[in-house]
């Protein structure tokens, strides 16, 4: 073997040693991933559960689920109650838009980030208030779901009125 057939086989045993390298990182990558998603999950799923278990029985948030009168001082509880409920939804949107939720579990962030901005009284004036506070890209997807109701009365609205009508005809 002369001088330029070994620097040839050294040439190869480096590239060779250069793939398994970036094979190993693209490893590890992967796993890195996969770790950070399931911290992820697990860190807002456990805050959800703190939010939940932090509410007395008497609680404003369950008085106004009734249609129980609030005092001023429950009111106000109430509105930092949701400010921390929207302020964990913001976070999952954040999680979610930089690939860090699986999507099963921004599907189901997704359905109750509706079902409380569907539910909550008042909605429309706590979130002229508050709406400061959140990112933009949040701001713009509440506004997205808001329209989206907005478009879904108005057609229950007028299903109702046509149904109406025609039994009025019959």
């Amino acid at each position: 073997m002369n001088l330029e057939n070994l620097a040839n086989i050294g040439e190869f045993i480096g590239a060779a040693g250069v793939v398994a390298s970036l094979v190993y990182l693209s490893i590890q990558i992967k796993r890195n991933e996969s770790t950070t998603r399931a911290a992820t999950t697990q860190e807002l799923l456990s805050k959800s559960i703190d939010t939940l278990l932090s509410h007395e029985s008497d609680s404003p948030m369950i008085k106004a689920s009734l249609g129980q009168p609030l005092s001023e001082t429950e009111q106000k509880r109430l509105e930092l109650y949701e400010f921390a409920l929207f302020s964990h939804f913001n976070n999952a949107h954040h999680q979610n838009l930089a690939g860090k939720l699986d999507d099963e579990i921004w599907a189901m962030y997704d359905a109750r980030t509706r079902r409380n901005v569907k539910q909550i009284a008042n909605f429309d004036d706590w979130w002229q208030v508050y709406n400061v506070n959140f990112t933009k890209s949040f701001c713009d997807y509440i506004e997205l779901i808001r329209a989206e109701q907005i478009q879904n009365n108005s057609e229950s609205k007028e299903n109702a009125e046509s149904e109406s009508d025609n039994q009025k005809k019959d």
